[in-house]
């Protein structure tokens, strides 16, 4: 559990986040569209134009793995979506939160000018070190969570509309439980490196587009 000056760095680190408009914009912006507004479109285009009417439907269908060969095309665009699409741009979310959250805690400390300060307070380096990496990765899981909650009910609703089993599965169950951890901390880890040479949080945050490009 962190001490009490440790639980004082983290709620500073969060409070500089959401004051910081570009570090809010990023850590907002990115679920909304990612897990609120593409869901939405992709159900509303599954739901709403015909099967006829969208290009390369068949060459998609025989993606599908053998136990859903038996979908309708809209059950089979669903599945698709739910498990082979989404999956990949889920991972985005942590990825993002936790490097805009470390630049802001790590980079954004020494723009401001009160790093020398922080380092002045009784906490020993290490501690400080430790409590920004978890202020981190707390506000990585946070914004994940609640995320997948959003997600959920969206893709649920979509399910319920196609008649199709709700879709969290073993592979999703992997990918909440073991990828998602590992992606928040090689986003932080990364961020910290980075934050050695990066002069400004804008310099920090650009640099960690590279994890998201490939």
């Amino acid at each position: 559990m962190p001490s009490q000056a440790e639980r004082a760095v983290i709620k500073k680190d969060f409070r500089e986040i959401w004051d910081s408009r570009m570090a809010r914009g990023t850590v907002l912006a990115v679920p909304l569209v990612l897990v609120v507004a593409l869901p939405i479109v992709f159900l509303v285009m599954i739901n709403t134009v015909p099967p006829s009417g969208m290009n390369g439907v068949d060459q998609m269908m025989r993606l599908l793995p053998a136990q859903a060969r038996g979908l309708t095309p809209r059950q089979g665009m669903m599945y698709l979506m739910t498990d082979l699409l989404f999956p990949a741009f889920f991972l985005m979310i942590p990825l993002m939160a936790s490097s805009v959250a470390a630049a802001s805690s790590f980079v954004g400390e020494k723009e401001r000018g009160t790093l020398p300060t922080l380092l002045l307070t009784p906490m020993s380096v290490k501690r400080i070190f430790h409590a920004k990496t978890l202020g981190c990765v707390l506000l990585s899981a946070i914004v994940t969570a609640i995320s997948f909650v959003v997600f959920a009910v969206i893709v649920s609703v979509g399910d319920i509309l196609l008649g199709l089993p709700f879709f969290l599965n073993w592979s999703w169950l992997a990918l909440i439980l073991f990828l998602t951890p590992a992606v928040t901390v090689f986003g932080v880890v990364f961020m910290v490196m980075v934050s050695a040479r990066s002069k400004s949080y804008v310099e920090s945050v650009q640099t960690s587009g590279y994890l998201v490009l490939p």
